[in-house]
Parts: structure tokens; C-alpha cells; sequence
């Protein structure tokens, strides 16, 4: 089995939802690069190799109060790229 690193696809699909409340930046690809990558270094990395790491993740993220805190991180990481866009 090989390694998935499961913040990072998280992390993908949190934005995608939230990149319709900023429509001004939606399929502009560095942007989202760099939302991306701003939010990923913000946040713990969960890899996985076995079948039950990747139930035990797949526990962690399904919690609420888990993609909450993810959220605010993406949500910090979008205000913080349009501030200081590259």
C-alpha cells in the first residue's frame, strides 16, 4: 500500500467549497496554489500506510470539531494570500 496524505486532499476539497465565496479568485490556479500550500504548512500532515491508519484518519477528519479548526485555517491561508498576492 502506498502513503496518501490525507490533510492535503482535505485540504483541496475544504477549499474548493470555499473558493464559491470568493469567486473573483475561483479556477485562478496560483491562487489556489498557494492558498494550498500556506494552509498545508499551517496544519499537521496525516499520512498513512496500512488499512488501519487509514481508518483511524479517516475517524479524525470526519470529526466536526476537526474541520472546523481545518477551516479557519484555510480560511486564514485565502485572506492572507489575497492580502499578499504573488
Amino acid at each position: 500500500m502506498t502513503y496518501i496524505n490525507y490533510m492535503e486532499k482535505m485540504i483541496e476539497e475544504i477549499l474548493d467549497k470555499l473558493i464559491e465565496d470568493y469567486p473573483k479568485y475561483k479556477g485562478i490556479e496560483p491562487f489556489r496554489n498557494e492558498v494550498i500550500a500556506l494552509a498545508l504548512n499551517k496544519s499537521e500532515s496525516l499520512y498513512s500506510t496500512s488499512d488501519l491508519g487509514h481508518a483511524v484518519i479517516e475517524a479524525k477528519i470526519a470529526d466536526p470539531g476537526y474541520r472546523s479548526k481545518i477551516i479557519s485555517i484555510i480560511i486564514e491561508a485565502i485572506e492572507k494570500v489575497r492580502e499578499n498576492p504573488k
